[in-house]
């Protein structure tokens, strides 16, 4: 559940929220269902998206696809996930915090940065001509955040 919610409920302790602390769940619920519909979308054609992704990486990173293309998609794959269960429970924090900084420390420790910068750039693309556009927007924050991280760091 959204951060803000749940920071809200844990200071009321005794009390009732008020309508300003209410306001998180009222804009959760409101987009429920397109948070619900874009997780259900990236469960389903998630592994497509990834596929598309590293068919269009082999042009550019032909020699990364082909000694890692197993390890990119799985870690690609994972990243959807994340992203969805971010979106999900609007939690743009947990994401960088549980995903994004673990991701950007393997990364770089492999030097990896150039490749992985430019698949999930892809990835982004692909989520945008892939999925209705109000779904593509609640993930494209989550892929910028991670390009920025591998970029330049948090």
């Amino acid at each position: 559940m959204n951060t803000a919610l749940r920071e809200s409920i844990q200071q009321a302790d005794g009390r009732y929220l008020t309508d300003a602390e209410l306001q998180p769940l009222a804009g959760y619920v409101q987009s429920f269902v397109v948070r619900f519909n874009t997780y259900s979308l990236l469960r389903e054609h998630g592994q497509n998206l990834v596929l598309q992704t590293l068919r269009k990486l082999i042009q550019t990173h032909r020699k990364t696809v082909q000694e890692h293309g197993p390890k990119c998609q799985r870690d690609m794959s994972y990243t959807l996930e994340c992203i969805a269960r971010a979106v999900l429970l609007d939690d743009a924090a947990g994401f960088v915090e549980g995903y994004v900084l673990w991701l950007q420390n393997i990364t770089r420790s492999l030097h990896k940065e150039e490749s992985a910068i430019e698949a999930y750039r892809l990835l982004k693309e692909e989520i945008a001509l892939g999925l209705p556009p109000e779904s593509a927007q609640l993930v494209a924050p989550h892929l910028d955040r991670l390009v920025e991280a591998l970029k330049t760091g948090l």
